[in-house]
């Protein structure tokens, strides 16, 4: 009942933006268009792997294509929708990130709804995208039917701090109930380029994920804070603390230095420990983050080349060693990543 709520007032938004778009004769119209392609390969080993292996190695291609779209109604109105595909030349599931679901799925539009602009704040209604705090928390990076949370967001600035107002739901498939998240989150940049932020997030998980993931609880708040600070004109260090309400596993932190030699080639190393509580869940796929694994400790090596402003080249290492023997949704192996992408924007 409540997703059908949801959906009747995102339909009632857009046809109510679309009549005051067309009421609006001198309305500009403009449709916006990009996007990226990303060729990605990737070699990981995992020791003591829990499924009769004591290491594999595995190693796969990736294809992923994003393409998003902005149409603006009229000053105050737009819509935004997101189109996506994915293939790959193996199946193996720590592979990608296409829909939870359906390993076979290739594409979707799995991102659409209504922005409104008002006063300096802009007004998000629909399936979207999310980053809270500096990421360790919540992180979605990932694509798929069932991938993005249906929310109602709000950007805007409250004097010097730049705040966001997040208030969403999971969108999941067949009879699984879904769990809702609530956040706020403000961020102030000083003179000297470095920034400063916190965040506080409210879960309400519900029956599937709760038995499935938080041991019986479904009500935790999560609390962060994150920042960067410039130590020169080509190094700069950024880093996250996080706490969750959870009693034991409940800390985590990162650590990551960036080093430009110039404006082309930019070198990032970066130390972490995530303890097995510390990331907003997903019945589907576990933490919803894309920073690293909960239950890990260790460190990350990369380095990224910009053949121009839409063209560029990564390599990254990521190694990490599991904190406890077991846990409830992170990690079960000690892993090592190698990975490489070409990203084409447009």
């Amino acid at each position: 009942m409540r997703k059908k709520f949801m959906m009747n007032c995102l339909i009632s938004s857009i046809l109510l933006a679309t009549s005051t778009g067309f009421a609006a004769a001198d309305a500009s119209q403009d449709l916006q268009i990009s996007g990226s392609i990303l060729f990605h390969y990737r070699i990981q080993r995992d020791e003591q792997y829990p499924q009769g292996a004591p290491d594999i190695t595995r190693n796969g291609f990736k294809t992923l294509f994003l393409l998003n779209m902005d149409q603006k109604l009229n000053e105050n109105f737009a819509l935004y929708a997101r189109a996506t595909y994915e293939a790959f030349s193996s199946r193996y599931g720590n592979f990608g990130t296409d829909n939870y679901v359906d390993r076979n799925y290739h594409g979707a539009i799995d991102e659409y709804g209504l922005k409104y602009n008002h006063a300096g704040y802009t007004y998000k209604l629909g399936l979207q995208s999310l980053t809270l705090g500096g990421g360790l928390v919540y992180d979605n990076g990932y694509i798929g039917k069932h991938s993005l949370p249906y929310a109602l967001t709000m950007d805007g600035k409250v004097g010097k701090i730049d705040v966001n107002v997040v208030a969403a739901q999971t969108n999941y498939q067949g009879s699984l109930e879904n769990d809702k998240f609530y956040a706020v989150q403000g961020s102030y940049a000083m003179k000297d380029k470095a920034s400063v932020g916190a965040m506080i997030v409210h879960a309400d998980y519900g029956k599937d994920t709760t038995n499935a993931y938080m041991g019986g609880r479904s009500s935790v708040n999560y609390y962060s804070v994150y920042g960067s600070y410039p130590l020169s004109d080509k190094l700069t260090i950024s880093a996250e603390y996080l706490l969750s309400s959870m009693k034991k596993d409940n800390q985590a932190h990162i650590a990551q230095l960036s080093y430009s030699t110039d404006s082309k080639n930019t070198f990032g190393l970066g130390y972490y420990r995530v303890e097995d509580q510390t990331s907003i869940n997903d019945y589907n796929a576990g933490c919803m983050t894309t920073s690293p694994n909960t239950n890990t400790k260790g460190y990350l090596v990369s380095f990224k080349h910009k053949f121009d402003k839409n063209v560029s080249w990564s390599v990254s290492d990521f190694h990490y060693d599991k904190i406890n023997s077991s846990s409830s949704n992170g990690a079960s192996t000690n892993r090592n990543r190698f990975g490489t992408t070409l990203a084409i924007a447009f």
